[in-house]
């Protein structure tokens, strides 16, 4: 046997690394229900993969839909041609022999896409740290609650960041040595990242420009076939369609102001009617647009906004990630101090490039929006990791299990950790994909169940079929009507909700404040607050 043929001890431990991660993702697809956003991007995708359409939500991509899509379809799930997709997502999981398997199975459509985020951890820690230095950032990334938590839902995140990071990894190859190998595997990486998710769109410039900045100029000439390999593989992903936007652009640049506002109304007519290769593209990127001036509601440290707060994101990964993460990564920019190779850098400039890009973004919708920055974030943190560890061992040892102990000590509900700083009230930080994203209902019916709940009025974030959870029987709770009885109130209803109520009706409380008169009678995971109002009280 020739052993030189074998995979070396670090090799190994990098997929044992990734193959426990993987593991630790499958492992919560029985404990948590049904999200809030997968059940549209399931439709989406399988309206794509069966149909051969993709007009339920061009606002994505297609990329990880169509991912989410395969294995219920092998399964036998097909599109049920509802006009609403969130009603569709259901019916197309209901077509399959079993509900449950058929959104495991979507679930692990994204499965790939993590592996695919480790693999370029370690191949780009490697060309920093050495074999067995790039073993730091991959333990850190695997240990780290936010990719394990979106890693293991049918949602676009994930797919985002290992597209955005495999893009930035192929561009430092290709402008290391720029044959046509790299420049075809820069293109692909790049026609990833776009087909994963539109924010590449705006992050993957100013990345890119600070890749060419911090890069050794190599005095080469440079294949440049990573253009028209990108171009035809995103445009193959949308079918070599060619035509005119259907979006409406003109007229809603008129309605909303702002820079498109300025732009001559003939200009945005012409652009409306000109054909190009995959208009649907426009068509997503120009309905991103719409949602940003629109605005989300959010909610941050007791506080609601429609378009948010440039501090929302800081904030965000300052509670939801592991506080050991965090020192380790400022010991790696400490660690970086009088460095010289310009490559070394790159990890920690490119994190805050695309924290800095976030900033001023209003969908303030979750940390899930960082997924792009989390592989960047765990190779400074494991650069920090190696310089503590050749000076004191013992302190890096220290911070190593605390990771680890912080994310296990999350399992399965990834999604709604929190680290130290969150208390024991994260929700008076973070709710909505933070905290609160439907995942407890299934505990909720169990729970409901073992107090022999006859019926009950609820009010929680869920956008599944209700009817297969074994719920009682049950009614909406209203915005500003006290019932008694038993009430289950998820915290997104309570705080987003609740302050949407009170803004269409002109209040000042917020819709379901009345409840605070009452103590809990139990909490159900981490994210859904059950009540039990006597008779006589609640009105």
């Amino acid at each position: 046997m020739d052993y030189r043929l074998l995979p070396s001890k670090p090799t190994l431990i990098f997929l044992l690394l990734a193959s426990i991660g993987a593991a630790r993702i499958a492992a919560t697809y029985r404990g948590i229900a049904q999200t809030s956003d997968e059940t549209p991007n399931i439709a989406c995708g399988m309206q794509y993969l069966d149909l051969g359409r993709y007009d339920y939500g061009a606002f994505h991509p297609p990329l990880a839909r169509l991912a989410m899509a395969i294995g219920p379809y092998l399964y036998g799930a097909r599109a049920q041609k509802l006009p609403d997709r969130w009603k569709e997502g259901n019916a197309v999981l209901n077509s399959a022999p079993r509900y449950s398997k058929a959104l495991t199975l979507a679930r692990l459509g994204i499965l790939p896409f993590f592996l695919l985020a480790c693999t370029m951890v370690w191949l780009w820690g490697r060309k920093l740290l050495g074999d067995w230095g790039a073993l730091a950032p991959v333990f850190l990334f695997t240990n780290s609650p936010p990719v394990l938590a979106h890693a293991g839902v049918a949602t676009m995140d994930m797919a985002a960041g290992a597209g955005i990071c495999t893009a930035l990894f192929t561009c430092t190859l290709w402008l290391e040595e720029g044959t046509l190998r790299r420049a075809i595997l820069f293109g692909v990486g790049l026609a990833l990242a776009v087909l994963a998710k539109f924010s590449a769109v705006l992050l993957l410039p100013f990345c890119m420009a600070a890749i060419v900045w911090l890069h050794p100029r190599a005095r080469q000439k440079r294949n440049w076939a990573w253009i028209p390999v990108a171009f035809f593989l995103i445009w193959g992903a949308y079918g070599f369609s060619f035509g005119p936007m259907s979006e409406h652009v003109a007229s809603d640049a008129a309605g909303q102001g702002g820079v498109f506002a300025r732009i001559p109304t003939p200009l945005l007519h012409a652009l409306e009617t000109l054909p190009v290769p995959a208009p649907q593209l426009l068509d997503g990127l120009w309905q991103v647009h719409n949602h940003v001036d629109a605005g989300h509601t959010a909610y941050l440290l007791g506080r609601h906004s429609f378009h948010g707060w440039w501090y929302f994101f800081p904030v965000a990964l300052g509670v939801k990630t592991p506080l050991a993460i965090l020192l380790l990564a400022g010991l790696g920019v400490w660690a970086l101090r009088g460095e010289k190779r310009r490559a070394m850098w790159m990890p920690a400039v490119l994190t805050a490039v695309i924290l800095g890009i976030n900033l001023p973004t209003s969908l303030n919708i979750g940390v899930r929006y960082m997924l792009p920055l989390y592989p960047l974030l765990a190779l400074t943190a494991g650069m920090g990791a190696v310089w503590l560890w050749r000076r004191y061992r013992r302190a890096a040892v220290i911070l190593l299990v605390w990771t680890t102990i912080s994310a296990a000590a999350a399992h399965p509900d990834y999604l709604a950790y929190f680290n130290e700083l969150g208390g024991t009230h994260p929700e008076r930080i973070l709710v909505d994909s933070d905290l609160d994203w439907g995942q407890d209902m299934a505990r909720l019916a169990t729970e409901l169940q073992r107090r022999r709940v006859p019926y009950f009025h609820m009010e929680c974030l869920y956008t599944g079929d209700d009817t297969r959870l074994g719920l009682p029987a049950w009614d909406s709770l209203e915005p500003y009507q006290p019932v008694t009885g038993w009430v289950a109130v998820s915290q997104t209803m309570l705080k987003n909700y609740g302050w949407m109520a009170a803004q269409q009706r002109g209040r000042q409380d917020l819709a379901f404040a009345w409840l605070d008169a009452y103590q809990p009678a139990g909490r159900v995971g981490k994210s859904i607050l059950l009540y039990y109002i006597p008779e006589g009280q609640g009105r």
